[in-house]
């Protein structure tokens, strides 16, 4: 009886040592596991190298004071004052369209010439951070508000206007067309093309839209003359495959969306994404948001 209690109380003695070292191994496992998940930073913290990308911001009104939630296309003089100072300080160099332009033409020649040989196939590998800024529709505010800070710190912008809405001041008061000369004239400004009639393309013929087109570059070739590229905003950022390729062939250079995205080098000059600036954006604010877009632009 004796040596049968020893070798029962020998066995539950193994028993439980064998059960401690399977926990031990399930708990090494786990922290092995919780290490390796550390390791993985969340798609949420990566920041990319701004060279690897250009951000084209997109603003349409401006205002003195705040205008209060629900605006979220209306800007204050002092949001875009800041914002311009921020993008400054930080090491951006706002650029001109027809700058954005060369530099995706050079970005296309690129790809041809090294497609086999393509390291990365979203980033642009720059040699400086670039930004755009652009507004739609040619509110009066683009004149009185926004040139003046454009003035003031010495940058290029460039306004998409709806050609009939300066000729004959329809909806919300515009700027006319000896403002926007004198815009042009400051070598700071230039106007491009948001159509004549500011129908979306997907809401007329192709034939009716190209005609709207083409109606709003003989107006601004009539008033204007600038030398300038070739560019158009999509009304409502709606487009269609037929008035893309007409577009194409009418000699555009650079057609814009309102695709929350930043440009890569997957971008299509034909399809220009936009960050849509909103009411209350400090400087830091904007920042934030053009990392966050950048996040997304290349982490879907």
């Amino acid at each position: 009886m004796k040596r049968k209690g020893k070798i029962f109380a020998v066995m539950v003695l193994l028993c439980s040592l064998l059960f401690q070292l399977t926990a031990w191994g399930k708990t090494v496992v786990a922290m092995d596991c919780v290490e390796e998940e550390e390791l993985i930073e969340p798609a949420e913290k990566i920041i990319f190298p701004p060279t690897d990308y250009i951000p084209v911001l997109m603003y349409h009104h401006f205002a003195i004071r705040d205008m209060g939630e629900g605006n979220g296309v209306v800007t204050t003089q002092a949001e875009l004052r800041d914002q311009i100072s921020y993008l400054k300080n930080a090491g951006y160099e706002i650029i001109s369209l027809e700058t954005l332009n060369e530099l995706l033409q050079r970005v296309e020649k690129e790809k041809v010439q090294n497609r086999k040989k393509e390291k990365d196939a979203f980033s642009l590998e720059l040699d400086k951070k670039y930004i755009c800024i652009t507004m739609d529709d040619g509110y009066l505010s683009n004149y009185e508000l926004a040139f003046p800070v454009f003035q003031e710190y010495r940058v290029p912008a460039s306004i998409f206007v709806v050609t009939d809405s300066i000729t004959n001041q329809t909806g919300l008061r515009k700027l006319d067309w000896q403002q926007a000369k004198k815009m042009v004239d400051s070598r700071l400004v230039k106007i491009y093309n948001h159509t004549a009639n500011h129908v979306p393309a997907d809401m007329e013929t192709e034939d009716e839209f190209l005609d709207q087109v083409d109606k709003g570059e003989l107006a601004l070739h009539t008033y204007l003359r600038q030398d300038a590229c070739k560019a158009l905003a999509f009304p409502n950022g709606h487009f269609t495959i037929e008035c893309q390729e007409g577009l194409k062939e009418m000699g555009f250079d650079l057609l814009f969306t309102v695709e929350q995205k930043v440009i890569t080098k997957q971008t299509s000059r034909y399809e220009i994404p936009r960050i849509a600036v909103e009411s209350g954006w400090d400087g830091e604010t904007l920042m934030e948001n053009i990392e966050r877009t950048a996040r997304k632009s290349f982490v879907p």
